[in-house]
């Protein structure tokens, strides 16, 4: 409220800049916490390496230790779109640049409320649109659990159900990397199209995006770690080895690859089957074929001995 009374645009966000500038600026080391939970049996989430090389979950991203604040992922909300020149120290954006333009927006770090806007026009022409955002930004969270957040309860771990069985049975959003996994053969030099088709295919895993590394054709190292997505790239995009896949996956991936080759089986399986039964059957109807041709030389053979 007391941000809407203030006169100087650029002073609207000050807070919120303040507060995401004092974040980026800390230090600080997270391997006590990696270290206590490893000791205590439990291994932080993106961080089992038992999966096999060929299974998706293999590919998965995993979390590192996170050493400063610039690696703590941060969205910041902006009244004011012009503000987004003030979240960034090394950005050589032009103040006058359309938000959807700018670094902090195209790396996912900046959120104006001039973008509900055009999602409110977006959900008038097709509903299905805030459904497809929530499972993007909860990754598939239902009403219920977040009105259980909203009230501030703790979460807590239940038997499984068949109902809450029935509830997993649905998509999830997912990262994948392109440096280890089944898909790194494609990361250095394959083609966008390819991987789409290999991942819908071979694991029934939806791609819609690429997180792209912002110096990524640099030929000098580079500390800089910001990334920007690439929403929905043609076929011929070139891929490389630093890229992580946006990807809509199943929340068990075994459940899909036993549909898929559960298919494929029973395909195969009908397949042998009528080949099996074209190749009995032909020696029938050739049979069928010679019954005539034997009769009739039969009945030539009878006339020309009553002839004779």
């Amino acid at each position: 409220a007391n941000q809407n009374n203030i006169d100087d645009t650029s002073l609207q966000d000050k807070e919120c800049i303040l507060a995401s500038l004092n974040i980026k600026s800390m230090q600080f080391d997270d391997s006590i916490g990696v270290l206590q939970a490893n000791s205590q049996g439990f291994s932080p989430p993106g961080m089992d390496r038992s999966s096999p090389d060929k299974s998706p979950v293999h590919g998965l991203l995993r979390q590192h230790s996170i050493t400063t604040g610039i690696d703590i992922p941060i969205i910041t909300e902006l009244v004011n779109d012009s503000n987004v020149q003030f979240l960034d120290q090394d950005d050589d954006d032009d103040p006058d640049t359309e938000l959807y333009l700018t670094q902090p927006f195209a790396c996912g770090t900046a959120f104006a409320v001039s973008v509900l806007d055009s999602l409110m026009s977006a959900t008038y022409f097709n509903d299905n649109i805030l459904t497809l955002i929530r499972t993007l930004v909860t990754g598939g969270a239902t009403q219920e659990l977040e009105s259980l957040i909203a009230e501030e309860n703790a979460l807590r771990g239940g038997y499984s159900t068949p109902q809450t069985l029935t509830n997993r049975d649905r998509c999830r959003v997912a990262q994948l990397a392109l440096l280890d996994g089944p898909f790194a053969d494609l990361g250095d030099g394959g083609c966008y199209g390819d991987l789409f088709c290999k991942a819908l295919k071979t694991y029934n895993m939806l791609c819609f995006g690429i997180y792209r590394l912002r110096d990524f054709n640099s030929s000098t190292p580079s500390q800089c770690t910001k990334r920007f997505v690439i929403a929905n790239p043609p076929y011929e995009f070139e891929l490389v080895p630093t890229d992580w896949i946006f990807c809509l996956m199943q929340y068990d991936h075994n459940a899909g690859q036993s549909r898929a080759s559960l298919s494929h089986s029973s395909h195969s399986s009908y397949a042998s089957s009528k080949k099996s039964s074209s190749v009995h059957s032909l020696p029938a109807t050739a049979n069928r074929q010679n019954r005539p041709k034997s009769r009739d030389s039969r009945e030539k053979q009878k006339k020309e001995m009553v002839y004779r």
